[in-house]
C-alpha cells in the first residue's frame, strides 16, 4: 500500500467493527456431500463448500480418507494441550464477548461509533489507515510463505487479495445505516457462538470448533456484503473446466471476477485411488511428513501421486 497519499473522506472500516471481527476471528443449508471423482468436481466442490463455510467437508474433500483421520487426529490431540493463554488475553476475550452480547450492545455500540463515522464524513485523521497497510503486507506475506499454494494457486490468490485491498480502500465505510446493520451483524454472530471466555472456547471439540468457524466465516462474507462485496456469489459464480488430462494429472483453470476484476489461474491436479486433490497441497503435505521407510526411520515422500499416505499437520484452517 503506497503512503503520501491525500486522505480521502470516507474510505476508513471502522475501527471498533474491524477489532471485534479480528477478535472473534482469533477465538472461526448443509451442502451436498463432497466430490472429488473429476478434477473439475474436486475444485468446484472445494470453492463451493469455502463459500458455505463448511471447513470440515471442505478438509475431506481436499485429502484422502486415511490423511484426513490423521489430521483430525493430531489435531485434536494439539487442541487437548494448548499453549496457556495469559491472564491479560483472557481478560481481554471476555470484554470483547461481553460488549458484543450484552443487552443492548448494539445501541452502546452505535453510539460509540458515531463520532468515527464523523470524522470519516468529515476527512479528517490519518492519511493512510494504519490497519490498512498491515493487512496489506501480513496478507502478501501469508501468500508468500504458504507452502500448500503452487504457482497458479498463489498468483490467483494473490490477484483476489489485491483486488480486495482496492476494493476496501475505494468503498466507503462511513454510512451510518450500514455501520448499523455491520453492528447488528457482529452482535449476533458473537451471541450465536455461546462462549464467554477464552477457557470456553478453547474447552470445545472438533465439531464444535469447526462448526463456529463455519458462523464467523459466514459473518465475514455476509459483513462484505452489507458494503457491496458478495463474496460467496464470486465463488458460487466461480467458472470450473478441466483444460488438460492425462493419465493421473489434470489441470483445471479456475475464472471468477471479485471486485470488478477477472482472475484465472489453471490448477494443476492428481488423481488418487480414484479421486482427484490439489498437486500442490499433496505434495506439501507429504513433504512434511515423509513415509515411514523400513525398520522406523522416514524418507521423504515423492511429490506425486504414487507417494503414501501418512500422517501430516493441519492444513491452513483458522486455530484457536
Amino acid at each position: 500500500m503506497q503512503t503520501g497519499r491525500p486522505r480521502r473522506p470516507g474510505r476508513r472500516i471502522p475501527a471498533i467493527v474491524v477489532t471485534c471481527l479480528f477478535a472473534l476471528a482469533a477465538c472461526h443449508q448443509a451442502p451436498p456431500p463432497p466430490s472429488n471423482v473429476t478434477p473439475e468436481k474436486a475444485v468446484a466442490t472445494n470453492l463451493r463448500l469455502t463459500a458455505a463455510g463448511n471447513f470440515d467437508d471442505l478438509m475431506r474433500n481436499r485429502l484422502p480418507a486415511p490423511d484426513y483421520a490423521t489430521w483430525r487426529s493430531e489435531w485434536e490431540k494439539a487442541h487437548a494441550h494448548p499453549l496457556p493463554a495469559s491472564v491479560a488475553q483472557q481478560e481481554q476475550f471476555a470484554k470483547i464477548m461481553q460488549m458484543l452480547t450484552e443487552p443492548g450492545a448494539e445501541a452502546k455500540l452505535a453510539k460509540r461509533l458515531q463520532p468515527q463515522l464523523a470524522r470519516m464524513r468529515g476527512g479528517k485523521g490519518d492519511s493512510v489507515p494504519i490497519l490498512g497497510g498491515i493487512v496489506d503486507a501480513a496478507g502478501k506475506q501469508m501468500i508468500a510463505n504458504s507452502p500448500q499454494l503452487g504457482t497458479a494457486q498463489r498468483t490467483l490468490v494473490s490477484q483476489a487479495f489485491d483486488a480486495a485491498m482496492a476494493w476496501a480502500r475505494s468503498t466507503d465505510f462511513s454510512d451510518p445505516g450500514k455501520a448499523k446493520k455491520a453492528i447488528e451483524l457482529v452482535c449476533a454472530t458473537a451471541r450465536q457462538l455461546h462462549v464467554e471466555t477464552l477457557a470456553q472456547w478453547r474447552a470445545l471439540d472438533y465439531a464444535g470448533t469447526m462448526e463456529r468457524y463455519g458462523i464467523l466465516w459466514r459473518a465475514l462474507e455476509q459483513l462484505l456484503d452489507i458494503y457491496g462485496l458478495d463474496l460467496a456469489k464470486v465463488l458460487d459464480d466461480a467458472s470450473v473446466k478441466t483444460v488438460g488430462h492425462g493419465g493421473n494429472r489434470a489441470t483445471v483453470e479456475v475464472q471468477m471476477t471479485l471486485a470488478g476484476k477477472a482472475l484465472s489461474a489453471k490448477w494443476p491436479m492428481v488423481k488418487q485411488e480414484g479421486h482427484w486433490y490439489d498437486e500442490a497441497m499433496l505434495e506439501a503435505w507429504r513433504k512434511a511428513h515423509p513415509a515411514p521407510a523400513p525398520g522406523g526411520s522416514t524418507v521423504p515422500a515423492p511429490g506425486n501421486s504414487a507417494a503414501p499416505a501418512t500422517p501430516a499437520t493441519a492444513p491452513a484452517v483458522p486455530h484457536s
